[in-house]
């Protein structure tokens, strides 16, 4: 499997997050992807991609031109303020009540276009944010080409990132990007599978009304875990997009016996919907040990999961989310690789069997 993948990420690092009632040193941290991109070389997987420049065009279909204007401008105007060698975040977020449209005031921009204190800026942010998208814009030009599967290796992640609101660690949606780039380059479906820990709430609001994607989350349920407000049930899409989300929440401690009753639900669904190629928003956070989840999958556990992914059939295109246990990342995320190669061999052979 190609991996598409880019040192340009490097820079978006150094700044804090505030984690209830500490502030601490981000999770979200370059050395993530030296431990994914290690591991999958030991594993074998060697053929890297650099990613290919691409415009602005299909991130303008997803997100608010004038968000994107924001996130590329907020570092320079937050260090025209105070000076090098900060980071920006947000001292305030728009609420119910207030004023929606910023002024030319950074602040004003942050508390508009941010929805949390876990969206901060620093001088590489722009540059890492502009390559996680040519990675899964890359991604799909290479399925394009003829490629079954690939793995964007996106870095920051992008499934808390709505049209017009950036948090989570997400600026800009990669997987949401990517999924209409396929719908652009000519596929009439997608399917968008979600199995971060925590709920893919951007993406679900930005396909919430369309029919064209079909968006299924696994997470942990609203009532227990970040983001809180979005994941229930009981959303559904709405207008033409009725019927076309799926929210599958589950408690915390759920462990991979229940987590993979969730997974065959979503993955049914996905058949029945027949799409052309399936996105799958890659989070590995429902690791026991993670320090942002509370899930209790085990790593032998996502080889499973791979091959199941592989069981349906589709071509699939992988897009990096989370996953923060340093010591077991890499070896999570190259299980899902590994066991997503092993199944697709076996699907195809049994394929040419009959």
């Amino acid at each position: 499997m190609k991996l598409i993948y880019s040192e340009d990420h490097r820079g978006h690092a150094g700044a804090m997050e505030m984690r209830y009632d500490e502030m601490i040193p981000m999770s979200e941290c370059p050395e993530r992807m030296d431990a994914i991109m290690g591991a999958l070389a030991e594993a074998g997987f060697t053929d890297i991609v650099a990613p290919n420049p691409h415009g602005l065009d299909v991130v303008h279909q997803i997100h608010d031109p004038a968000f994107v204007n924001f996130l590329e401008r907020c570092y320079p105007l937050w260090e025209a303020e105070f000076g090098p060698g900060h980071f920006a975040t947000a001292y305030t977020f728009g609420m119910r009540g207030m004023d929606q449209v910023p002024n030319a005031s950074v602040h004003s921009m942050l508390s508009c276009y941010t929805f949390d204190v876990c969206a901060p800026f620093v001088e590489g942010t722009w540059k890492a944010i502009n390559a996680a998208k040519d990675i899964a814009l890359t991604g799909v030009d290479l399925m394009q080409a003829g490629e079954s599967a690939v793995f964007s290796v996106c870095r920051p992640a992008g499934h808390h990132a709505s049209q017009d609101l950036a948090g989570g660690y997400c600026y800009l949606n990669n997987a949401a990007i990517a999924a209409q780039a396929h719908l652009n380059a000519g596929s009439s479906r997608v399917a968008l599978l979600d199995i971060d820990y925590h709920h893919g709430n951007g993406t679900q609001r930005i396909f919430y009304d369309r029919a064209d994607v079909f968006f299924a989350s696994l997470h942990c349920r609203p009532q227990d875990e970040y983001p809180f407000l979005m994941g229930y049930e009981t959303e559904v899409g709405a207008g033409e997009g009725k019927g076309y989300n799926l929210n599958l929440p589950m408690p915390r401690g759920t462990d991979y016996a229940e987590w993979g009753k969730a997974l065959q639900i979503a993955l049914d669904r996905i058949v029945a919907y027949a799409p052309d190629v399936l996105v799958v928003s890659l989070g590995v956070d429902t690791f026991e040990g993670d320090p942002v989840g509370g899930f209790s999958l085990q790593s032998p556990d996502y080889v499973d999961v791979g091959k199941r992914l592989a069981s349906i059939g589709l071509p699939t295109h992988f897009v990096m989310e989370g996953g923060y246990a340093m010591d077991a990342l890499g070896k999570n995320v190259t299980n899902i690789i590994t066991g997503y190669s092993e199944g697709a061999a076996e699907y195809s052979a049994g394929t040419d069997r009959k």
